[in-house]
This record gives C-alpha cells, structure tokens and sequence, in this order.
C-alpha cells in the first residue's frame, strides 16, 4: 500500500483541540490499527496538494468554513478533487469535504433550507446500496453526530443516495465508483459532539435549540464510525486487486 491522504481542511475550536486533539487525529483514531502510511496535508498552512500517483486513497476532513465562502484553497482543492475521481482513487469526504465533492463535480452546496444539524441523530439507509462497501454491516438505521449550516442541496449527475434524514436527504452519497461523501461525522466521539454543543451554545439558543436538551441526548454512534475502517478496507482491496 502506498499512502493515505488526510486533506484538512480546517482546524476545530481550540479549547476542543487543547482537550481531544484535532480533526486528523479524530479521523486516525478510527482508522484502527493497521499498516498503513498515512500522511497529513494541511491545506489551510501547507497550500500544497501531493502528486496522484503517490497515493492509495484520500479523506477530505470537515471545516468551519463554508463551501460557498469560495476560499483560494477550496477552489484549489475542488480541481483537485476532478482530478482523483477521473483517476478511481478512493476518496471520502465528510461534512465540508461532502460538500466540496458534490460542489467540485457538478452539483451544488449551499445553506440547508431546514436549518442547522446537531447533535446525535438518527439516519436512515437507503434501499439502493448495491452491497456499497462503505456501509458494510450497518443496520438500516443507525445514529451519528452531525453538526453543519450547509448540505449538498444538489448532487452531480449519476450520483447515488445511500443514507437519508428528515433534515438531509443526502447524509450519505456515492458519487462515482470510488468516490463517497458523508454528511455526518463518523470521526467524533461523544465527548467531542458536546463540545461542538458548548462551543456553539449562545448561537444554539438564538436558533432556538435547547443546548440542555442537545447534550442530553448525546450518547455513542459506535456504528457510525466503521465509515472510516470500511473506507481503508476498501481501499486496501482495490490495492490487493491490482497487485495480484
């Protein structure tokens, strides 16, 4: 295997990061142990984007930002991104990096019209999976944690709904063969949602959410997280196939 990619596209709130560290080493925590080489490119600091053929696979993280800031960087990385899914590299993105993906291939993101997500709830799967390897062994319904003002309102053409909720009808999408986006955040841990909570507790309350309530309420997604694992299993078979 050559190497996996985690393209950060931010940082979180630092109080958060002083306690639990950051949204890599969120995302490399339930990568599992394994062996892969795993590489961190911090797009916000480094600007620079490794070379194709160096990589088995690329996870796009979350961000602050918004997709439709149009941020010199973002736009970089959209182009980017064309590049890896013309490629069939495996590519995940999660919250913004969904975004960006769906925006990068001819859809559209922008503010979800049914208002801010988060906290723990609950998603739904789709009936058209086609044995999609990404939500191997999920059940039908499940829970996860979320927390995001924008969606990807718009998908690209021939892309396929894996996992739906009330507020996102695109919590989970295929967009080509080897490329994915989540809405949700298969990296966040109980204890990092309620900070997200308290973080964001004064505007919470001016959206009219009960912050008591939303802490309540949070309680562990371990389903959730196999996203991340299920991605480096997919990634290390498409490496096995072509080796063989």
């Amino acid at each position: 295997m050559k190497t996996l990619y985690i393209i950060k596209t931010g940082k979180t709130f630092p109080t958060t990061k002083d306690k639990f560290g950051d949204f890599d080493d969120w995302v490399i925590c339930f990568l599992g142990r394994n062996n892969a080489k795993i590489k961190i490119i911090d797009l916000i600091e480094d600007k620079k984007l490794p070379i194709l053929g160096s990589s088995d696979g690329f996870i796009i993280t979350g961000s602050h930002s918004m997709v439709t800031d149009e941020e010199k960087w973002s736009g970089s990385l959209e182009k980017y991104i064309r590049k890896i899914n013309a490629k069939n590299i495996p590519l995940l993105g999660i919250c913004y990096g969904h975004q960006l993906i769906s925006k990068a291939l001819g859809g559209k993101s922008n503010y979800n019209k049914k208002g801010k997500e988060i906290g723990r709830v609950r998603i739904k799967l789709r009936k058209n999976l086609n044995d999609d390897m990404l939500f191997k062994n999920f059940p039908k319904h499940f829970h996860a944690f979320e927390s995001h003002y924008q969606s990807a309102v718009k998908l690209p053409r021939n892309s396929i709904i894996l996992a739906s909720n009330y507020k996102d009808r695109h919590q989970a999408v295929r967009f080509s063969r080897y490329t994915w986006g989540v809405q949700f955040h298969p990296e966040f841990d109980k204890h990092i949602m309620k900070e997200y909570i308290l973080n964001q507790e004064d505007n919470l309350k001016r959206l009219g959410f009960n912050t008591n309530i939303l802490i309540k309420n949070v309680n562990r997604c371990d389903i959730s997280h196999k996203v991340i694992n299920n991605f480096l299993n997919i990634i290390k078979e498409k490496d096995s196939a072509l080796t063989k």
